[in-house]
């Protein structure tokens, strides 16, 4: 297939390299000039990208097109990944929705919620898939060059908006990378089982001043979570869960998505997974508070956490103190972000369920 990722950044770099691999045609598109900018004229330069992958203990030069062009990408493509930051995804959707074409699959990850707003930009017939947690962990180690780090054995999605049935569109996305093969029944069920709401927020905001101080010499898998704190992961997990059902989800804990994404055996015990996890294949960092732990996972988050329960006349303080800490530390209104991205600030609970 024709595969367009939208985001240049670690993630995009990677995905892109293991698609070309896996046989896809790739365009890469650059959507901004905020980060990685070196990285992306030298990957027009090579026409391609380097791959170092840890997964597989080899290389390959993955041959791709290159574009700063958004449109022009979304309308060459079969496919259409984005893999921008979650925060994105008002603007690409105000400035490209009517650039998808009918029975074109347009796959966000993380979707959280995001597809509620391409689809009111986009003409009807476009198929929105929504991603938990993408495939690949990966870093870019120089320009033109990426390393993939680790890769989820299971991955979910939720389908919205597609005159296909859930399956049909399934095992197109499955021929992507060969790991999703599991449906979710909505997409806020999808968004709330999205992990880094709960170990990218908690793990951030309980190591703060560990984080400020050590300047890069951290590994927050490792160093964050003491006993105390799986006391906070577990609360937060509950609320989440409790959303979940509101809005017709299965429910599961933090720690057994985890394992049911990370481990092949599934009889292993949960926390020595995340655990084995966080020795092995959990990344350094974050080396500020400055981090997408906090100005995406917050708002986007935690923020349409609360918002979701809200709507849902549900209570989940320990999620509203979180982004309350959060604000204040950062200096920043993350429930205003919040406000201002979400695809369901304007919606209630029966017409956020209409859209599922």
């Amino acid at each position: 297939m024709r595969i367009t990722i939208l985001g240049a950044g670690n993630s995009g770099c990677a995905h892109a390299a293991k698609l070309v691999e896996n046989g896809h045609e790739v365009m890469l598109v650059k959507t901004s000039r905020a980060v990685h900018n070196d990285n992306f004229y030298m990957v027009q330069r090579l026409g391609g990208i380097l791959m170092h992958d840890n997964t597989q203990n080899n290389s390959f030069f993955a041959k791709l097109l290159a574009t700063t062009d958004v449109c022009e990408g979304i309308q060459w493509a079969d496919v259409v990944m984005v893999l921008t930051q979650s925060l994105q995804h008002k603007i690409l959707a105000e400035k490209y929705g009517k650039c998808f074409r009918k029975g074109q699959i347009v796959f966000l990850i993380p979707g959280n919620l995001g597809s509620l707003w391409f689809r009111k930009y986009a003409e009807d017939g476009v198929i929105f898939v929504e991603g938990e947690s993408t495939p690949y962990d990966a870093r870019i180690v120089e320009p033109g060059c990426v390393h993939v780090l680790f890769k989820n054995v299971r991955n979910a999605v939720a389908v919205s908006s597609h005159h296909l049935s859930d399956n049909v569109v399934l095992n197109q996305i499955d021929q992507l990378f060969d790991s999703h093969k599991y449906l979710r029944r909505n997409i806020v069920e999808s968004a709330m089982h999205n992990p880094n709401m709960i170990v990218h927020t908690i793990g951030t905001i309980m190591s703060a001043s560990r984080i400020e101080l050590m300047k890069g010499e951290f590994w927050m898998y490792r160093e964050s979570f003491s006993p105390a704190v799986w006391n906070l992961v577990n609360e937060l997990d509950r609320e989440k869960n409790i959303v979940i059902e509101t809005y017709g989800g299965t429910p599961l804990s933090y720690l057994d998505a985890c394992k049911w994404r990370n481990e092949e055996d599934l009889g292993m015990d949960s926390l020595k997974v995340f655990q084995e996890y966080a020795n092995t294949g959990g990344p350094q960092g974050p080396s500020s508070l400055d981090t997408r732990f906090m100005y995406e996972d917050v708002p986007m988050g935690l923020g349409q956490l609360e918002l979701l329960a809200k709507k849902g006349n549900v209570d989940t303080p320990l999620a509203s103190a979180l982004i309350t800490i959060a604000s204040s530390l950062m200096g920043t209104d993350y429930r205003e972000i919040a406000r201002t991205h979400s695809s369901i600030a304007a919606l209630n609970k029966a017409e956020i369920i209409e859209r599922l």
